[in-house]
């Protein structure tokens, strides 16, 4: 047996200052968010899809109004989410049972991230009929 070498601890680091949570508007401007997202691929359901798609690769007709409102609810998403994600992963330090106050944003981020999925959902679904096979 060699004892020479024997295991030092680990030393200890200075510990980390305690998190700050996010701010009370962010997790509302998530929950907003996430409603305005729903809306918005709503609206996209509304709006009249593309008649001749190879004319509007080519240049050659201008894009449909539903083409060009694509891209509001997907970044729209993409977001809410990150908003609502950094308010959640803020809070996960934060002593328990939490306050009343973090559980409200708790939920505001939630809600959200929710409305931001069934959002998500509405519009591939309306992407994937109007390019699906006819």
């Amino acid at each position: 047996m060699n004892n020479d070498l024997p295991l030092k601890p680990v030393a200890d680091e200075a510990a980390s200052p305690p998190s700050t949570p996010a701010p009370a508007w962010l997790a509302f401007v998530a929950a907003w968010l996430g409603l305005l997202t729903l809306i918005a691929s709503i609206v996209l359901l509304l709006l009249p899809g593309s008649h001749d798609p190879r004319a509007e690769l080519e240049h050659a007709k201008p894009y449909s109004a539903a083409d060009r409102f694509f891209p509001v609810p997907v970044y729209m998403s993409v977001v809410t989410l990150f908003i609502a994600i950094v308010v959640l992963r803020q809070m996960r330090h934060e002593p328990r049972p939490l306050a009343d106050g973090l559980v409200a944003q708790r939920v505001q981020a939630w809600a959200g991230i929710i409305l931001s999925l069934i959002a998500i959902g509405i519009f591939y679904a309306v992407a994937a009929h109007r390019v699906g096979p006819r």
